[in-house]
């Protein structure tokens, strides 16, 4: 299991490039993440949008254009629709979000005749960095699906496991995520977490160890959970926290990039091939641990 962002962009560079579709590339903290790992020998670009800007942007970060193919598009829809036509037509490995709004981004991407729809529930998994505890964890789902069923909660969770077992954890330990520990009719998310454990025990999830409902002190903290006599074997010690909701997920992942400031990246799962959608406001900085994940994705796949 890497330990660091740093451990997972060495080994991205052994692994070797994988080529990376930007749809709307016209933006200086896109490109210059895209520049760090394509001199990192990690992706090679394939930069959708503005072509003169995306050029001009080029040549200020000291690059290049004529090593990176670049496709002229007109608008977000356009600069969408043509990226995701890149990875149709196996010019590309992987999906990167630049400079355009969400919806319009997910739009090509969700069509069902068109898109890189497989079939699978598609979610979102953040990946931080705990320098404290010399280890990445993993939240998931704080950006695709609002307020998920059980099945789909499962869905969630086997892609985790997905991308955890990309970033060499063997036998990752997740907590479902609730307010408490006790199962309560009225708060629907004790039982999901719940029914989630029981199918870990019948082996759904094959080596994985699930255990639920946990709030959150109890899932991370070695501490809280001797102090409240959480047992278990992922009490305190989480590798990945299955959220109950989007608005859950969303709040814990902007706490602790603004309040903790742990470095921190995000991936897409379930479509095609692995999808980078951080925010317009991430700084390059994330955007570049993003791409090194999504490259582990990407030749694990291949």
């Amino acid at each position: 299991m890497f330990k660091s962002f740093s451990e997972v962009i060495s080994a991205a560079s052994s692994r070797g490039p994988v080529r990376v579709a930007v749809a709307q590339a016209a933006d200086e903290e896109v490109l210059s993440a895209m520049v760090k790992a394509r001199r990192k020998g990690i992706v090679e670009g394939v930069l959708v949008g503005e072509e003169v800007k995306i050029t001009n942007i080029l040549k200020n970060l000291n690059e290049n254009p004529a090593d990176y193919t670049i496709i002229s598009a007109v608008d977000y829809s356009d600069c969408a629709k043509k990226a995701v036509s890149v990875i149709n037509n196996n010019q590309a490995d992987v999906l990167m979000k630049g400079i355009l709004p969400t919806a319009d981004y997910l739009r090509p991407i969700l069509d069902k005749n068109c898109g890189l729809y497989t079939g699978r529930l598609i979610s979102q998994i953040s990946i931080f960095e705990w320098a404290e505890k010399q280890k990445l964890f993993f939240i998931t789902d704080c950006a695709i699906n609002i307020a998920p069923d059980i099945n789909q909660k499962k869905s969630i969770l086997l892609n985790s496991l997905e991308l955890a077992r990309s970033l060499g954890l063997a036998k990752p330990r997740v907590a479902i995520l609730a307010s408490q520990e006790i199962v309560k009719p009225e708060m629907p998310e004790t039982i999901d977490a719940d029914v989630l454990a029981k199918m870990a025990e019948q082996g759904e999830f094959k080596d994985a160890i699930v255990d639920g409902p946990l709030a959150f002190d109890n899932a991370f903290s070695e501490e809280a959970a001797l102090q409240k006599g959480t047992g278990g074997l992922v009490a305190g010690k989480a590798d990945i926290l299955i959220v109950p909701d989007l608005s859950t997920g969303n709040a814990i992942h902007k706490a602790l990039v603004h309040f903790a400031h742990l470095p921190t990246a995000g991936v897409i799962i379930g479509a095609r091939v692995p999808i980078i959608s951080t925010s317009r406001g991430d700084d390059s900085e994330v955007k570049y641990y993003s791409l090194a994940v999504a490259n582990l994705l990407a030749n694990r796949s291949s």
